[in-house]
């Protein structure tokens, strides 16, 4: 009677998903789905067997015989040892199909339940399933899942980026970035994860963030920044104004040094990849740039400065 009912069961399932149900076994299958862990597993694998097979699609008794066949079940007998070997290993190499399948619908970005986002040479935005809002700057990436059904919300940071999280008091908010994590109910705040250091940079704008590595975890309020590496947490009131200048365009110095304006024109322009500062100033500088480019930007910086603002392959080196 089991092998029957399994019988059974396969065949809703394969006329299923060839579009050939009657209302009433449709409706069955998708009871089934929700209620029975063992049919929807069962599911799941005919449903990878469907997608990957060659099949005709001339009938369902057709597609399903030929589904069979490639399980081994041919409705002929095999009575020679050689034809069994044959079937065993016929099943063998399915179920390890099967297997490879869902492994990477469940493990692979790309290929199933994960998503990966990324940027290149310019800065980018994404809406997540539960409505929260990321913004990307360059060359960085957000892996999360297709839908957030858990009691969670999770995603994982390589780069930098800036979330406005959807507020959901029963599904936390949380981010993987290397060494730390961050979990929030709803707020909003910066992740910088591009230092070489390996140490994490956290700006909260909004609301109140929570801090955490193997160690130890620390609350963030709005109007705070904090640095976290693998065993090292530290906060204090924000004093980087320009952390977001890669989001907004916009630069602002209040009393900034030499050494603070060309650090933030690295990290806000990407043709800038260091400086070098060969003669120091005393003189400190507020000024504020929305939209310039870099060359009307040290053009009037050569002015307040009095020195002068090359960029020589990369490296942006200003001198008397």
């Amino acid at each position: 009677m089991m092998e029957s009912a399994n019988t059974k069961n396969d065949d809703l399932i394969v006329r299923h998903l060839s579009g050939e149900t009657s209302p009433e076994e449709k409706a069955l299958v998708e009871s089934l789905l929700e209620s029975n862990s063992s049919f929807r597993q069962l599911y799941r694998e005919y449903q990878f067997i469907w997608e990957q097979s060659t099949l005709t699609g001339k009938t369902v008794e057709h597609d399903w015989q030929q589904i069979r066949q490639r399980m081994g079940f041919s409705s002929q007998k095999q009575s020679s040892p050689f034809a069994f070997l044959l079937r065993i290993a016929a099943v063998l190499t399915l179920v390890l199909s099967v297997s490879a399948g869902l492994w990477v619908y469940w493990n692979v970005p790309g290929y199933g339940r994960w998503v990966v986002f990324e940027t290149g040479m310019v800065s980018d935005s994404i809406v997540l399933p539960d409505a929260s809002i990321v913004f990307l700057n360059r060359n960085s990436s957000l892996k999360f899942r297709q839908a957030f059904n858990g009691e969670e919300r999770k995603v994982a940071l390589n780069g930098e980026g800036y979330f406005e999280v959807k507020p959901d008091q029963l599904r936390p908010f949380s981010v993987d970035a290397g060494p730390v994590s961050v979990k929030v109910v709803g707020t909003a705040f910066h992740l910088n994860a591009t230092r070489n250091d390996g140490v994490v940079e956290l700006n909260v704008t909004d609301g109140r963030v929570s801090l955490y590595n193997a160690f130890e975890e620390i609350t963030v309020d709005k109007g705070e920044w904090a640095l976290a590496g693998v065993k090292v947490i530290g906060k204090g009131t924000a004093k980087n104004e320009n952390f977001l200048s890669w989001k907004t365009g916009r630069l602002d110095f209040n009393k900034s040094s030499l050494n603070e304006i060309a650090l933030a024109l690295t990290q806000h322009f990407a043709e800038v990849k260091s400086f070098k500062i060969k003669d120091k100033s005393n003189i400190l500088v507020t000024t504020r740039f929305k939209g310039e480019s870099l060359e009307d930007i040290t053009d009037e910086l050569s002015v307040h400065f009095q020195k002068k603002f090359i960029l020589d392959n990369g490296v942006l080196i200003i001198s008397d």
